[in-house]
């Protein structure tokens, strides 16, 4: 009995009894490391994962050792390691909507001239899992893999505008409203009113909102159940962003979404 209750004390909230602590906290120090974006030495680890440095020390060393994390021998800081690039590199290529998107973004393209994205949502958060660039020297070269609040661009908000109220307000919570630019909507009223606009319309757009000199028009795609599961957008560069063309790209993109959406019954 009193060993039940010991294991019951160590618990987490919110975690299952199934999981394997060791395997659990590796995974927490490397989801530390991507938060982080930066090189931490032991101790750092060990504070921010409220584990001793002994412990963490054999994690790393693990996790080094299959190529997870990568060691600098002269400043003793850790950092994420290539194989990670690797297994992402494996799994995107395994996601279906990935496969069926390519031959759409090449005709957006081909079509607009600009950059092609397709994002999905993870959490609260938007990850770039595509693109298709033209070549043109000058454009927007956004980076696969790419993560950003959900609040964020017009990827961000074309996903938004067609979730229930409830888990928009969820997000707008955790991830507030980012503001990296002069253009960032700052007020959940005037962001909740470029939602709307964006259902309207059918596509949402990012005004120099997250990179300044970049703008971009975004629009939803829809499983089988009706439920948007990832955008697909147009970015290029602000100053070749006219009206005419938001407008023109914006329509493009809804009816190069509603095609792959229908890929996807």
């Amino acid at each position: 009995m009193a060993a039940k209750s010991k294991n019951a004390r160590r618990k987490k909230p919110g975690k299952s009894v199934y999981l394997v602590p060791a395997v659990d906290k590796a995974l927490e120090i490397l989801a530390m490391l991507r938060a982080e974006g930066r090189e931490m030495n032991l101790a750092d680890i060990s504070k921010a994962t409220g584990s001793h440095k002994s412990s963490v020390q054999r994690l790393m060393t693990t996790l080094c050792h299959h190529g997870f994390v990568k060691r600098d021998e002269v400043t003793k800081r850790y950092a994420l390691g290539i194989a990670l690039a690797e297994y992402g590199r494996v799994a995107l290529n395994n996601l279906d909507i990935r496969q069926l998107a390519k031959p759409y973004l090449q005709a957006l393209v081909d079509y607009s001239g600009e950059t092609a994205v397709l994002a999905i949502m993870n959490d609260t958060k938007m990850v770039m899992i595509d693109k298709r660039e033209p070549p043109s020297q000058i454009r927007a070269s956004p980076f696969i893999g790419l993560r950003f609040p959900a609040t964020a661009t017009s990827n961000g908000k074309a996903l938004l505008a067609w979730l229930p109220e409830e888990r928009v307000n969820e997000i707008m919570r955790i991830e507030g409203l980012p503001a990296p630019t002069k253009n960032s909507i700052i007020k959940p009223s005037v962001y909740k009113a470029d939602l709307a606009a964006a259902r309207e319309r059918g596509y949402a757009i990012d005004r120099e909102e997250f990179q300044e000199g970049v703008s971009g028009v975004s629009a939803p795609v829809f499983s089988p159940k009706g439920q948007v599961i990832a955008t697909i957008s147009l970015a290029a560069p602000a100053f070749r962003m006219t009206e005419e063309s938001v407008r023109k790209y914006g329509e493009k993109c809804v009816e190069v979404a509603a095609q792959l959406s229908a890929q996807l019954l």
